[in-house]
C-alpha cells in the first residue's frame, strides 16, 4: 500500500500529513524539509489542511478528516476515546483509563505517547492527575501553544502563559 505525503505549515511549525489514499494515517511535526512529497494534492490532504485551517484560528472544527489509526487493539481503543474530548476541554491518563475500563493509567499514557495522529487524535488535551500538562510526544512547547489556542486555563484557572515560544512564523501569526 502505497504512503502519500504533503507538509502543512502551522503555528508550531511544519507538519509532515499522510495518507494511503483515503484516510489520514500520521501527523507529526518535522525539522527538515521534506523530500519526495507523493500527490499532495489528494482530496483527503485538502480536507485536512481546512481542518487543521480552522483549528489552527481558535476555532472548533466542525467535521473531523477520515482517520486510519494504525497499531494495537489497546493503542487504537485509547485513540478513540481521546476522539471524546471535546475543543477546549481536558482529561487525565486516569479518566481514559477508567472510561475503557483499563486498571493502568500509565498504560494508557505510554499508548497516548504514541499516538500517531497528532492535534486532530488530541494528544495534547490530556492532563496529569495534579493538573500539571505531563508529556507530548512533539515537544511540552508545542503542547502549551495548543492548549493555549483552546482557551484552557491551568489548574488555578489562570490561562496558560506562553512566552518565548520561536515557532516557525506562518500565516497565523
Amino acid at each position: 500500500m502505497p504512503t502519500f505525503s504533503c507538509t502543512y505549515d502551522s503555528p508550531i511549525g511544519q507538519l509532515l500529513i499522510q495518507s494511503h489514499g483515503q484516510s489520514i494515517c500520521r501527523i507529526e511535526t518535522i525539522t527538515a524539509e521534506t523530500k519526495d512529497i507523493q500527490n499532495d494534492n489528494l482530496p483527503i490532504f485538502r480536507e485536512t489542511k481546512q481542518w487543521l485551517d480552522t483549528y489552527f484560528l481558535g476555532k472548533k472544527p466542525d467535521f473531523t478528516p477520515q482517520l486510519e489509526l494504525c497499531g494495537t487493539d489497546f493503542q487504537k481503543k485509547v485513540w478513540n476515546e481521546l476522539l471524546h474530548i471535546d475543543f477546549g476541554h481536558t482529561a487525565t491518563y486516569g479518566d481514559i483509563a477508567k472510561r475503557i475500563g483499563c486498571r493502568s493509567a500509565q498504560a494508557v499514557g505510554q499508548a497516548i505517547g504514541k499516538n500517531p495522529i497528532l492535534i486532530i487524535v488530541p494528544c495534547h488535551r490530556i492532563i496529569a492527575a495534579g493538573g500539571k500538562l505531563g508529556g507530548f510526544s512533539a515537544g511540552i512547547d508545542r503542547k502549551i501553544w495548543l492548549v493555549k489556542n483552546e482557551g484552557f486555563e491551568d489548574s488555578k484557572g489562570s490561562k496558560f502563559k506562553v512566552q518565548s515560544l520561536k515557532f516557525k512564523s506562518s500565516k497565523y501569526a
